[in-house]
C-alpha cells in the first residue's frame, strides 16, 4: 500500500495556504525570508510536520513550518521534493517523484542541501548585512568581523578583470575546498618548513664555499654568516607565497633568480663573481637530479604543503568554516551557515553531474547596484553533443554564461570555442540592452579576432524564458535516475 501510495503522489501539488488556521498557529508567516524559498521553478525538500484535520497539513520547509492543504494523504513524517509552481490561485509545490531501494550517498547528501541552493550573490548580500549588524551591535571587540567582511569583497568579480585574474578568482570559490583538504591530508606528516630551510641554506652554502676555494676566493666568516641568513629568510619568504604543482625545476629556477639578485648587492669582488657562477651548478646538485636529493625532494615537499594550506584559507568555503569559530548564534552566523550550505549544494550539484560527465557548473558574485547579481558558468563537454563529430566540431569546447541583473534583465553569452573558431552569441531581454551592444560588436571582434582564428559574434533579442539558465542549472540527467524524493512512510 505505501508504494502504491508514494507512485500516485508524484505529480499531485500541495497548495500553500496563505493564511493562518484557526485552530494551528504557525510557527513562521509566509514572510519575505519564506517568499524567497519559494521562488518560482525552485527545487524545495519538505517534511509533514502535522496533520491539522481535512486536507490540511503543517509541513517543513528548511526552517520554516508552512501550513498547507494536499489533495493526496500524507503522513506524519514523509518527506518529499517538489518543485514550486506560482499560479492565479496561489503557491503550489509539485512533488517530484520517489527512490527505491539502497540510497547512494549523494541522494543522502543532496536531498538535506538541495533546499539551500540559492544564488551566491544572494547570500554574500545577505552575509554583508548579516556582518555589519552583528558590527553595528557591538559584536566585534577584536575586529574579525570587520576582516571577514574585507576578505569576503576578494571573491567579488571585478569588472575589466582579465582572463587570468578570472581563472583566479574562479579557483578560490572554495567549490574544491574539500579535494585540497585531502591531498593536504595525503602529504603525511608534519614537514618542518622553517628547519627545512635552514638545513638546505647550510648545505648551499657549504657547497658556495667550496666553489670559492677552487676559484681562489674567500669570503669572511662574517659575511658568511650573514649569507646564511639572509638565504635562509629568502627560502622562508619562497615557502609562503609558493605554488600549488611547481616542480622542483620551477622552484630552483625562482630560487636562482631571487639569490643571484641577493648575491649581486655584496660588494663587487672575486668573490661575488665566484658566487653568482657557481649558484646555477650549487642548485642543480641539490633539487636538480632526477629525482632530486633527499633534502631537495623534502624542501619541494615543503613547498606544496605550504601552497595547499594557503589554498584552505583563501578559499572562501575555508574563509566561511573560519568564521563560525568567531560568530556567536544569531542573525549573522545564520547567514554565515546558510552560504555555506549553499556553497555545499553547488559542490553536490556538480558532483551529480560528472556521475555522467555532463561538465559543470560555477558561479560567482558581480556588482549589481548595491548588492550583487551571481553570473553562473555552465561548460558542457563536446562529446556530449549528438552529431558535432559528423560536422567535424568534435574539438569545439562550449561555455555558457548567465547573469541577470536588476535593471538590465537577464544576459546570457554562449560561447563555442576551438583553435581556429570561435562563436558568440549574446541574447538580451530589451532593445536598448541590444542597441548598445551592437555598437560594440566590431570592437570586440577585433579583440576576440586575435591570431588568425575566425570568430563570429551576434546580439540576438529573446523572451525573457528563452534567456535565462534555470533548464540547464535543473537539467542533470543522474537526477533523471536518482530521485531525491523518499515518501516510504
Amino acid at each position: 500500500m505505501a508504494r502504491a501510495r508514494a507512485a500516485a503522489l508524484s505529480m499531485e501539488p500541495l497548495s500553500i495556504q496563505s493564511g493562518v488556521s484557526q485552530t494551528v498557529r504557525p510557527v513562521m508567516a509566509l514572510d519575505a525570508n519564506l517568499t524567497a524559498v519559494l521562488r518560482e521553478g525552485r527545487t524545495v525538500a519538505g517534511e509533514v510536520l502535522q496533520t491539522l484535520g481535512g486536507k490540511g497539513l503543517l509541513i517543513g520547509l528548511g526552517r520554516h513550518r508552512v501550513p498547507a492543504q494536499s489533495q493526496v494523504e500524507l503522513m506524519p513524517g514523509e518527506r518529499f521534493l517538489a518543485r514550486v509552481e506560482h499560479t492565479a490561485e496561489g503557491t503550489r509545490l509539485r512533488v517530484l517523484g520517489q527512490h527505491g531501494g539502497k540510497e547512494s550517498s549523494l541522494v543522502v547528501a543532496l536531498r538535506g542541501a538541495v533546499g539551500d541552493d540559492r544564488p551566491v550573490g544572494e547570500l554574500l548580500k545577505d552575509l554583508g548585512a548579516a556582518l555589519r549588524g552583528a558590527i553595528e551591535q557591538g559584536g566585534d571587540p577584536g575586529g574579525k568581523l570587520q576582516r571577514l567582511m574585507k576578505s569576503l569583497g576578494e571573491h567579488i568579480f571585478v569588472p575589466g578583470s582579465n582572463g587570468a585574474e578570472l581563472s583566479e578568482l574562479l579557483s578560490r570559490a572554495g567549490l574544491d575546498h574539500e579535494a585540497i583538504l585531502a591531498q593536504l591530508a595525503s602529504a603525511g606528516t608534519e614537514t618542518r618548513s622553517l628547519a627545512l630551510a635552514r638545513e638546505f641554506a647550510a648545505k648551499l652554502l657549504g657547497v658556495l664555499q667550496a666553489a670559492l676555494a677552487s676559484a681562489g676566493a674567500t669570503l669572511d666568516k662574517q659575511a658568511m654568516g650573514q649569507l646564511r641568513r639572509l638565504t635562509e629568510g629568502l627560502l622562508v619568504q619562497l615557502l609562503g607565497s609558493s605554488q600549488p604543482g611547481a616542480s622542483s625545476a620551477s622552484l630552483s629556477r625562482s630560487f636562482a633568480r631571487q639569490l643571484a639578485g641577493l648575491f649581486g648587492g655584496l660588494p663587487d669582488s672575486p668573490a661575488r663573481q665566484a658566487l653568482l657562477a657557481a649558484l646555477p651548478g650549487a642548485l642543480s646538485q641539490l633539487l636538480g637530479g632526477d629525482p632530486p636529493s633527499k633534502l631537495g625532494q623534502a624542501l619541494l615537499a615543503a613547498f606544496q604543503k605550504e601552497a595547499t594550506v594557503r589554498l584552505l584559507q583563501n578559499n572562501l568555503k575555508g574563509k566561511l568554516l573560519a568564521g563560525l569559530a568567531d560568530l556567536a548564534p544569531g542573525a549573522a552566523r545564520d547567514a554565515l551557515q546558510r552560504t555555506l550550505r549553499g556553497l555545499e549544494a553547488e559542490q553536490l550539484f556538480n558532483l551529480a553531474r560528472k556521475e555522467f560527465v555532463e561538465g559543470w557548473q560555477l558561479s560567482l558574485p558581480v556588482p549589481d547596484g548595491d548588492g550583487f547579481a551571481t553570473a553562473q558558468l555552465f561548460y558542457r563537454d563536446s562529446e556530449a553533443h549528438e552529431g558535432d563529430a559528423e560536422r567535424g566540431e568534435h574539438e569545439l569546447q562550449r561555455l555558457t554564461l548567465s547573469v541577470d541583473f536588476s535593471r538590465l534583465g537577464p544576459l546570457r553569452a554562449e560561447l563555442g570555442v576551438r583553435e581556429d573558431f570561435l562563436a558568440l552569441r549574446l541574447s538580451v531581454t530589451r532593445p536598448e540592452i541590444q542597441k548598445t551592444l551592437e555598437a560594440a560588436l566590431e570592437e570586440l571582434s577585433q579583440q576576440l579576432s586575435k591570431g588568425a582564428r575566425e570568430v563570429r559574434v551576434s546580439v540576438v533579442l529573446c523572451q525573457e524564458e528563452e534567456v535565462r539558465c534555470d533548464a540547464l542549472h535543473q537539467d542533470i540527467r543522474w537526477l533523471q535516475d536518482n530521485h531525491l524524493c523518499d515518501l516510504n512512510g
